[in-house]
């Protein structure tokens, strides 16, 4: 059993003594549920990016990774890769969310499919913050585990580092939960690079992991034979951008920044820095076959076990600290949308009056229950990479809808509802009478619950009452009017008072439409998001080919 050093113990000390003059320091700046939920909308760039970064990168990220490409090479890769080719889409989502004006991911369902799907929602995006957290706190316990030698074991470390995140989020809101990822992601840069000389250098350098490592050109493939194929990594891009958009963080993560452009910068920019660090990740979980021989270590306790044996005296407390920042930040700010969701979207739904002291109150309480599913569901995994596959899978089941209603005026409530209920079914189906499980199984799942959502979505909503036409304008022409220029939406709902009929009508609105069809609803992009959108792209394309000639280096 390994225990940590005086100098360990006294960088986790520090750490969180700054940690709580942040948490004291941000609660002064909370005056109204805005700056609670929201920061106050007062971040910039830099902040907005190590925000997403930090929202996007915990420990069971990097323990994940390293696990799957210790045990199938360096496919195992595609556990956190497989956004690499969507940022550029996330560039044009960015403004949408922003230009929502939304407090919630709910409000946003709530405003194009009317109060039901905002409640429906409300309880999924709870259920889906109680699975993030909960992989969240198991990855978390198990990268611990490893880096002490057990002397830590899983139960101690996440009763530890849920107190941790508690106190963060009850005290200091999202203010807190930023500034504690602006330091939490330069830690998890530097920790995520500072590990691979040491590794590299252990082994005997290229030589040395040319010998070490058996099948050079099977370990260091992409793509690994009946697991990882083409097929499963274009149906992972597809789960993911359907994912994405019904995340309850990403709201905060796209909608908090100052401006429009800070949101987009944030969010695009945190995810692609999340990518060049997951290089690293699964690097140092294929170096390790070569260090620890294969099959002979628990995947999940890989990159915690290599922190331990080859990095000097401290950095254990620093990569405990490490961690500790990544989960209380993203405990935060899981709760902080939890808690936002159940106070606006499912309680308002049903008593439909506001009160923000109170709700402000109840959110607090509420978080307590969220967090005792959470502590439930992490003591329920088996595994980090079948827990990251369990969100895969989760997540979607109401992503379906929020794409319909984004592009499609005809589809509604009635839709909504019959593409989460379809989509359900059919993963049910999938996993229980199909027997689709594991890697192998994970493409075939997904193809089969995203078709069933959106046929019973299109179907249910074409056979039903389309949503009342003036609703729909003022939806659309809020998404695509930007942020600062609120004059032509205030003119609409001065149109609205005066007659219905004449905001019933959009011919004097103010986007273009790319295709002029009367149900469609794809606007014509401004030079801002064409110039975005191609300048990720080359980011995207360089990272990955940063990657392929890395792999090319080693098999030469």
């Amino acid at each position: 059993m390994v225990h940590l050093g005086v100098l360990d113990v006294a960088i986790i000390v520090g750490y969180f003594i700054l940690m709580v003059i942040i948490g004291i320091w941000s609660r002064r700046k909370i005056h109204n549920m805005d700056d609670y939920y929201m920061g106050g909308r007062r971040f910039g760039k830099l902040l907005m990016i190590m925000f997403g970064f930090g929202l996007g990168s915990h420990a069971d990220t990097a323990v994940g990774v390293a696990a799957q490409s210790y045990k199938i090479g360096m496919a195992g890769i595609w556990y956190q890769w497989l956004h690499i080719f969507n940022i550029p889409v996330f560039w044009l989502l960015a403004a949408v969310f922003r230009r929502a004006r939304c407090l919630t991911t709910g409000d946003f369902y709530e405003k194009r499919y009317g109060p039901s799907v905002g409640i429906l929602y409300g309880a999924m995006g709870v259920i889906i913050n109680i699975g993030y957290l909960g992989v969240m706190l198991f990855g978390s316990g198990r990268l611990i585990e490893g880096l002490t030698g057990g002397a830590i074991p899983l139960v101690w470390s996440i009763g530890l580092m849920t107190a941790a995140f508690v106190f963060y989020s009850l005290v200091g809101g999202l203010i807190a939960a930023v500034w504690n990822d602006l330091i939490q992601g330069l830690m998890t840069v530097i920790m995520s690079f500072l590990l691979v000389p040491f590794v590299w250098s252990a082994l005997g350098g290229a030589e040395g992991v040319r010998i070490k490592i058996p099948d050079l050109n099977t370990t260091f493939s992409l793509l690994a034979a009946g697991q990882i194929g083409l097929f499963w990594i274009v149906m992972a891009h597809i789960n993911q951008l359907v994912s994405v958009v019904a995340q309850p963080h990403v709201m905060a993560n796209t909608a908090a920044g100052k401006r429009e452009i800070d949101g987009r910068i944030g969010f695009c920019g945190g995810a692609a820095l999340k990518r060049f660090c997951t290089i690293a990740w699964a690097f140092v979980g294929v170096l390790a076959i070569g260090y620890y021989g294969q099959n002979n270590l628990h995947g999940d306790h890989v990159f915690g076990s290599l922190v331990r044996d080859l990095l000097p005296s401290g950095f254990s407390g620093l990569m405990i600290a490490c961690i500790m920042a990544s989960v209380m930040d993203n405990g935060a700010a899981f709760m902080l949308t939890s808690s936002a969701l159940f106070t606006r979207n499912v309680m308002r739904g049903f008593r439909h009056v506001e009160n923000p002291p109170r709700e402000l109150l109840i959110s607090r309480v509420f978080a307590l229950i969220f967090v005792a599913g959470s502590l439930w569901l992490a003591f329920s995994f088996a595994d980090v990479p079948a827990a990251i596959r369990f969100m895969w899978q989760l997540v979607p089941l109401i992503g379906v809808s929020f794409w319909l209603g984004l592009f499609w005026r005809r589809a509604n409530r009635y839709g909504a509802w019959a593409s989460f209920l379809g989509s359900t079914v059919a993963l049910l189906l999938g996993h229980y009478y199909f027997d689709w499980s594991g890697d192998a199984g994970f493409p075939k799942v997904v193809s089969f619950y995203l078709s069933a959502g959106l046929l019973c979505g299109a179907a249910v909503s074409l056979l039903t009452s389309p949503e009342p036409e003036m609703e729909l304008n003022r939806f659309f022409l809020t998404i695509n009017t930007p942020v600062g220029q609120e004059a032509k939406l205030e003119a609409f709902e001065q149109k609205a008072l005066a007659s219905g009929e004449v905001a019933k009508d959009l011919t004097g609105h103010h986007y273009k439409k790319l295709v002029n069809w009367r149900d469609w609803e794809i606007p014509v992009p401004d030079k801002e998001a064409v110039a975005g959108f191609f300048a990720f792209l080359g980011i995207s394309l360089a990272l990955h080919f940063m990657l392929l000639g890395l792999c090319w280096f080693i098999k030469v």
